[in-house]
């Protein structure tokens, strides 16, 4: 099967205009007509799955993260994103990558997300326009009212977390969730304010952003990018599966860079 066929299934559910202007995202390397018939799925394009893929025998690697953000003056070797790349070249593999336009798709990360921690009546958290219809990033919800410590094991168990850190008291009980999976951004206050969650989960929080969620009496939970994010590799695989039954998808999900101890 031809590459170009997977993208445009993909692009389909994600288009690439719903991605944010910093992305990346779409075909980074490789020709759309090349025949392929293993793919491996990963959250990052590091050297372990560039390596994986190649002892697989893989043709292509889908990933959620793009193997680049911005342009490279040499392909010396010497970055890590030049590294990649020419060890991708050299062994005729493409690389692919779904971002913040499977982020904000109906029924993209984000709402994957929200389904797997149990949220019910989900919205956009920051709408944007596309196509006379409503996209956009960040979610919210609403939960059967249950008790801040048993949401918080529940977000552990559901997302495979040994531990989480969190900014606020702890709420007594939880009706409204908002989720904004990756990195927490600081343009979603103003929404976070209107809508009033009870908790908001997220990740890769800095220090004044979460001073700044204090103040506003909105509990964060972060549980981390890999964390609230690693659920990709599962997600794009199955997809795949059900609609290529004549392409193999190896899933590889790495590790989270950070350890916790």
């Amino acid at each position: 099967m031809k590459l170009r066929n997977l993208i445009n299934y993909i692009e389909e559910m994600a288009p690439i205009s719903l991605q944010e202007v910093y992305d990346n995202s779409g075909l980074v390397l490789g020709n759309p007509d090349t025949e392929i018939s293993k793919v491996l799925v990963c959250l990052d394009v590091d050297n372990e799955a560039i390596d994986h893929a190649i002892s697989d025998n893989c043709q292509l690697v889908l990933s959620h993260h793009p193997t680049i953000f911005k342009g490279l003056k040499n392909f010396t070797g010497t970055t890590k994103e030049s590294g990649i790349l020419i060890k991708a070249i050299k062994n005729d593999l493409a690389l692919y990558s779904s971002h913040t336009n499977f982020d904000s798709a109906d029924g993209g990360l984000s709402d994957l997300l929200c389904d797997k921690l149990g949220l019910k009546n989900i919205k956009v958290l920051k709408t944007t326009s596309f196509d006379s219809a409503e996209y956009g990033a960040g979610r919210y919800g609403e939960i059967r009212s249950t008790g801040g410590m048993e949401f918080i094991s529940r977000v552990k168990s559901k997302l495979s977390l040994d531990s989480i850190r969190y900014v606020g008291d702890i709420p007594q009980t939880i009706t409204k969730v908002a989720v904004y999976n990756g990195s927490y951004d600081r343009d979603i206050l103003d929404n976070l304010i209107g809508i009033s969650p009870v908790v908001l989960i997220t990740g890769d929080l800095k220090y004044h952003d979460a001073q700044e969620l204090l103040y506003n009496g909105i509990f964060t939970i972060d549980a981390g990018h890999y964390g609230t994010e690693i659920i990709f590799v599962d997600v794009m695989a199955d997809i795949i599966e059900e609609r290529f039954s004549n392409i193999n998808v190896i899933r590889y999900k790495g590790k989270d860079v950070f350890t916790y101890y």
